[in-house]
């Protein structure tokens, strides 16, 4: 049998040219990957610098350093989201305003407890952030020490402060704006008027006036606390040296804001097209008023007096000058004033005119002492309020004493704003 012969097909080898021309077109595809490689890079490198420099570089600038801490935008972006939680917007930026207070605080109880040998372990930490639901981070445990500090520091340091009870009297008051008014009201209560409803009517000071002059029980020696805005005035003392059931004398304070204040306004010039050139001078009463009234007209400088007596800034400042004054100014800071002038002939003085949306001090209390107890106890609610008092204290006296940088801007608050909101 014949052996079949197996054909070998030889394979040719590639010329120079076709070679040559493999490794060119080898060369490009390499170029158009590495090209293609580094355009994505370039394209991703990019868009990841833009994110970069718009989201990650903001939240580690600093925007308070208290002593040698420093807090940057990471940190108060978080307590803003804490603090802000259920806010809407408006209520979002209120609580991004006081951030940096809230930062402080926590700082010097911190400083405060350690000072005063408080302190918290870290199980008492761990234990209060998984009771609230949150992560274990650095602000979240700043936020609960300071909590847990607090409290510690209330019950064993500032409670023992403030006394279970003391001295107190019951008071009613009222703020009129002289003696001669003080008198009118004195015959209305002997004729048996009602004090509340006196006080409701002629009152000039607001939380008597609102609260028909009831101001409560005011312990002795804490009675400035309790008062609040009326801490600085004679209220803190006088009602102590009264008897049950006793009325003061009309007694002159001029430390109290009353909510009415009389003008005198004089036209020095009137023109056309400028309006009326006019000085004013704002007193307490009417009878101030009247007596300054008085001493201009025997030719005394009116200038001078405005500058001594006025309890209108721009008119004690300038010398009685209110400047031209057009009808059409509805800014101007008084209508009553603005009424006057162009009413008002050059050279005139008006009358004292009432204007009761002005605020001035000075007037005369009344003040009647309902009850006494020489040793009644305190209620929580007023407890509370000389704790936080003595904490107040504490806070504004150590802060004297600590060193605080703000950095914060104005366009990074907004952007910390605008941050927390989008995620919501």
């Amino acid at each position: 049998m014949a052996k079949k012969h197996i054909k070998t097909e030889l394979k040719r080898s590639p010329t120079k040219r076709q070679l040559s021309k493999w490794q060119r077109q080898r060369r490009i595809q390499r170029i158009i990957v590495i090209v293609g490689a580094i355009f994505f890079a370039l394209i991703v490198g990019y868009i990841g610098y833009g994110y970069y420099d718009e989201q990650v570089k903001p939240l580690h600038q600093p925007v308070v350093k208290i002593n040698d801490t420093v807090f940057d935008m990471d940190y108060y972006v978080k307590l803003l989201e804490f603090y802000s939680q259920g806010k809407d917007s408006t209520e979002t930026w209120n609580v991004a305003d006081e951030l940096i207070n809230v930062i402080g605080s926590g700082e010097l109880i911190r400083k405060i407890a350690e000072d005063l040998g408080f302190g918290v372990s870290a199980d008492e930490v761990n234990s209060e952030l998984r009771s609230l639901g949150l992560p274990d981070d650095k602000v979240y445990r700043d936020i609960v020490s300071s909590k847990l500090l607090a409290a510690k520091l209330l019950q064993g340091y500032f409670d023992p402060k403030v006394p279970t009870e003391c001295e107190q009297v019951q008071v009613q008051a009222m703020f009129l704006e002289s003696d001669e008014v003080a008198e009118k009201v004195i015959d209305m209560l002997k004729a048996g008027d009602d004090f509340a409803a006196l006080a409701k009517e002629y009152s000039l000071e607001a939380t008597t006036k609102e609260k028909g002059g009831d101001l409560g029980w005011l312990p002795k020696d804490f009675a400035y606390i309790i008062l609040g805005d009326l801490g600085d005035s004679l209220l803190r003392d006088v009602p102590f040296d009264l008897e049950p059931g006793e009325l003061s004398e009309p007694t002159y304070d001029g430390s109290v804001t009353k909510g009415v204040g009389y003008w005198l306004v004089e036209v020095t010039e009137k023109d056309e097209q400028k309006g009326s050139h006019a000085r004013g001078i704002l007193l307490g009463s009417q009878r101030e008023a009247e007596e300054i009234r008085a001493r201009v007209e025997a030719g005394e400088d009116f200038g001078n007096l405005a500058k001594e007596y006025s309890q209108d800034s721009e008119s004690k400042e300038q010398g009685g000058d209110l400047g031209w004054i057009q009808i059409q100014e509805g800014e101007f800071n008084s209508r009553v004033a603005l009424g006057l002038a162009m009413q008002l002939e050059p050279g005139v003085v008006s009358q004292p005119t009432v204007d009761d949306s002005a605020l001035t001090k000075g007037g005369y209390w009344l003040i009647k002492v309902v009850d006494r107890d020489d040793s009644r106890a305190l209620d929580d609610e007023t407890r509370n309020t000389l704790r936080l008092k003595v904490v107040e204290d504490l806070v504004a006296e150590q802060s004297k004493k600590d060193s605080i940088e703000v950095y914060l801007t104005e366009e990074q608050k907004s952007w910390a704003v605008d941050r927390v909101l989008k995620k919501r």
